[in-house]
């Protein structure tokens, strides 16, 4: 086993940034990959979000929290290629900024009625960074960063900066860590290459980076914990796997489909040749396997 885990299984990324303990590293991060705002501290909120209505489907982030200004931050960790996982972002960044209408709302109502005012439609900023272990997009090799805002075509200006989703394809970030010059640098490189680290390098030796390293090295991790951690792997890796076998089998099936549609064209075009040479339909269709009534249509 590797001396650390990885930081993109759901295990690791929650060990990381998802607990009261590890809070000043999140903090860290958030406020490193915005790197125009501050965050002093944060409450962590429950990950699990229901819809304004019951029958709406739920929404489960992997990290929710909020900041002392009511800003929301969502952190994301998607270890593979989604369809739609942009729309879906955007479906799942609603429910942080639908639920600040309803808390608004009742603390509203809560007011006497003398004084009580209507909600303005003020919304407090919304931020979702999504960290990929995939890349999203093949065609601009180095981009790796993504920086999206409600943007006025033509002035190419925000309209609005309520809902800001920063996409980061790690497999793109590709900088050494002598060329890491900045704290934001470095926690990419640090989440792109602790797993198969032997040691923390002098470049990271900094406060936040060895408490990082003291969550996930492995021989710090009690029983439960490494139990629990393997599990999650192996769970991630029978997905992967049932995943390949699926596609693997459809191949499979679309090759065989098209030798079988091959092979018809093939007979139809024999059986058309041997028609048109005059010879008895019926022996046309026994050496074609062809049936008469195809064989008549050709």
């Amino acid at each position: 086993m590797n001396k650390f885990i990885n930081p993109f299984s759901d295990y690791g990324w929650k060990a990381i940034f998802g607990s009261e303990v590890s809070k000043d590293l999140i903090i860290s991060f958030l406020n490193e990959v915005l790197q125009h705002e501050v965050i002093v501290d944060i409450t962590f909120r429950n990950v699990e979000m229901l819809g304004l209505k019951q029958d709406q489907r739920r929404a489960v982030f992997d990290i929710f929290c909020e900041n002392e200004k009511g800003e929301v931050f969502i952190c994301e960790m998607q270890k593979s290629r989604q369809k739609y996982f942009s729309d879906r972002v955007l479906y799942y960044a609603s429910f942080a900024i639908q639920q600040q209408s309803m808390i608004v709302k009742e603390k509203l109502d809560k007011e006497p009625e003398a004084i009580r005012k209507r909600w303005n439609y003020h919304i407090s900023k919304v931020y979702v960074v999504c960290v990929l272990n995939y890349i999203m997009d093949p065609s601009r090799p180095d981009k790796y960063r993504w920086d999206i805002v409600r943007m006025d075509r033509q002035l190419k200006v925000p309209f609005s900066e309520t809902l800001n989703e920063i996409y980061l394809e790690m497999p793109k970030f590709v900088l050494p860590l002598q060329q890491c010059d900045t704290l934001y640098k470095k926690w990419l490189f640090i989440l792109n290459n602790i797993e198969i680290m032997e040691r923390l390098p002098e470049e990271l030796n900094n406060q936040i980076f060895r408490k990082l390293k003291s969550i996930v090295e492995v021989e710090r991790m009690t029983v439960d914990q490494r139990l629990e951690y393997e599990l999650s792997l192996s769970v991630e890796r029978d997905l992967s796997a049932a995943l390949d076998t699926s596609f693997e089998d459809g191949m499979e099936k679309g090759i065989e489909k098209g030798m079988e549609r091959g092979k018809v064209e093939e007979q139809r075009q024999i059986a058309a040749n041997l028609k048109k040479q005059g010879i008895n339909i019926e022996t046309i269709a026994q050496c074609t396997g062809l049936s008469v009534e195809e064989i008549n249509e050709l």
